[in-house]
């Protein structure tokens, strides 16, 4: 059988097929949007891999590069986002050329970039996240929180190495407001793959030490270099953070999603940092003014007593007198009633005295008369001795009760030395009252003494 068929060497093939494709778009380009599913950069080139995806399932795959001329031009157009755009997993919009290769075959070569579609995917999961963030009941958690009256120790998050770090901790320490601070640093990565789990771990760490705020600062960047602000983690782990949240992530514009569910931000670390000192310069001059409030009412309210404490103390003055006469002439009339008992007592046992004294004497005459009219006359002298002997030893013992009774007569106890002690008109040897605090009277002959007890020692 005789074969009839044509065959083409591989190479005639591919260089009809670039002859077709020089031909007929070698002076088109084209807008495309792909996603980058990888990214390689070489000498300056880049070297992507693209794809378009639906309903989930990959539906077409293509390579492509951008040289450097055109890389540096577009970057350069893109103020420096490029690098940014070019990563895996953003979705872009590229002009582009059809090329093909006899060697390496079918590419794209990047024209140009148009960054819109990237930035309106980083926005459609900037939404994502917020909302996913308010479903789970984690956006406001940070708004619940609240701050001292005076920040004073810092958790401070952020790249050492970067202008931002740098600025927050040199206004923060040299301003002329206020700069006792006390700062925890959590060096974190803040830009590129690392940055979101390095965040995320700085912020755990801090929840271990005793600290008034977080702060984490980042100093500026373009629109996709701040995207790493709109993760769900980072995001996640501030609102949960049981310690506030203050964020200067460097940018004038666009909120990223760490900003809104933060306790607060500010558009730079600087101003994160004025905010923490004029804070507390601000609670000083309230606490100042408060101070100054205080002294002034005490003033007016010392102004104000005076006059009622003078009147008060000459009040007491004049009313402490006055009792004092007043005792002194109830004490005075006590002492009269007691002079005037003493003498009844005197006169009571004189009495007394003298009584027994003639009954003795009558009993002891009659028995002696019984004795003469019925004895012999000798006992009858005996008799006579010993009557006179009782009524001596009557006589000497009256005699001693008189002194006794004079001894002990209280003017006389008074005027040689001794006093009369009283609590409540009760004699202080058999009161039985509470002594501490007690009021003592103190009479002498010639005084009425008032004092309080003040300690009690026991003989």
């Amino acid at each position: 059988m005789k074969d009839n068929r044509k065959i083409y060497p591989l190479a005639a093939l591919n260089r009809s097929l670039e002859g077709f494709i020089r031909d007929n778009f070698a002076l088109k380009s084209f807008w495309v949007i792909a996603e980058i599913t990888k990214c390689q950069e070489k000498n300056g080139h880049y070297y992507l891999d693209l794809a378009d995806s639906k309903d989930g399932k990959r539906v077409a795959e293509m390579s492509a590069n951008m040289w450097f001329s055109t890389f540096n031009r577009v970057n350069q157009d893109l103020n420096g986002e490029l690098v940014t755009i070019f990563k895996a997993g953003n979705k872009v919009l590229l002009d582009v050329r059809i090329e093909f290769h006899t060697i390496y075959g079918l590419k794209l070569n990047i024209l140009n970039v148009d960054p819109t579609i990237t930035y309106g995917e980083i926005e459609k999961q900037k939404k994502a996240t917020i909302e996913r963030l308010k479903n789970e009941g984690l956006f406001v958690l940070q708004k619940q929180l609240y701050l001292p009256a005076i920040i004073k120790k810092i958790a401070l998050i952020g790249s050492p190495n970067t202008s931002g770090y740098r600025d927050f901790l040199s206004e923060l320490t040299s301003n002329a407001i206020y700069t006792n601070f006390k700062v925890k640093e959590f060096p974190a990565t803040v830009q590129g793959e690392r940055a979101i789990n390095e965040v995320v771990k700085a912020i755990q760490n801090a929840q271990n030490y005793n600290v008034d705020v977080i702060v984490l600062v980042r100093g500026g960047g373009s629109k996709m270099d701040l995207n790493v602000f709109n993760e769900y983690a980072i995001a996640r782990e501030i609102a949960e953070s049981k310690i506030p949240v203050i964020t200067g992530i460097g940018h004038e514009t666009d909120e990223v999603v760490a900003d809104i569910v933060a306790f607060n931000h500010q558009i730079t670390p600087t101003a994160v940092a004025k905010f923490l000192y004029q804070r507390a310069g601000v609670f000083r001059s309230e606490l100042q003014s408060g101070f100054d409030a205080v002294i002034k009412i005490a003033l007016g309210m010392i102004g104000q007593f005076k006059d009622e404490f003078n009147h008060t103390s000459k009040y007491l003055v004049h009313y402490t007198q006055v009792l004092l006469k007043d005792e002194n002439h109830q004490m005075r009339d006590i002492l009269h009633d007691l002079r005037i008992a003493a003498h009844d007592l005197l006169d009571d046992q004189r009495f007394n005295l003298n009584l027994q004294l003639n009954q003795a004497a009558n009993f002891a005459l009659n028995f002696v008369n019984l004795k003469k009219s019925t004895e012999l006359i000798a006992p009858y002298e005996t008799i006579q001795v010993h009557a006179k002997n009782t009524i001596e030893r009557n006589r000497i013992g009256l005699k001693n009760q008189e002194e006794l009774l004079t001894y002990l007569n209280p003017e006389s106890l008074l005027k040689k030395g001794y006093t009369l002690s009283t609590i409540e008109n009760i004699d202080v040897q058999k009161y039985t009252g509470e002594l501490l605090g007690a009021e003592l009277k103190t009479l002498t002959d010639s005084r009425l003494i008032i004092s309080e007890v003040k300690s009690v020692k026991e003989q």
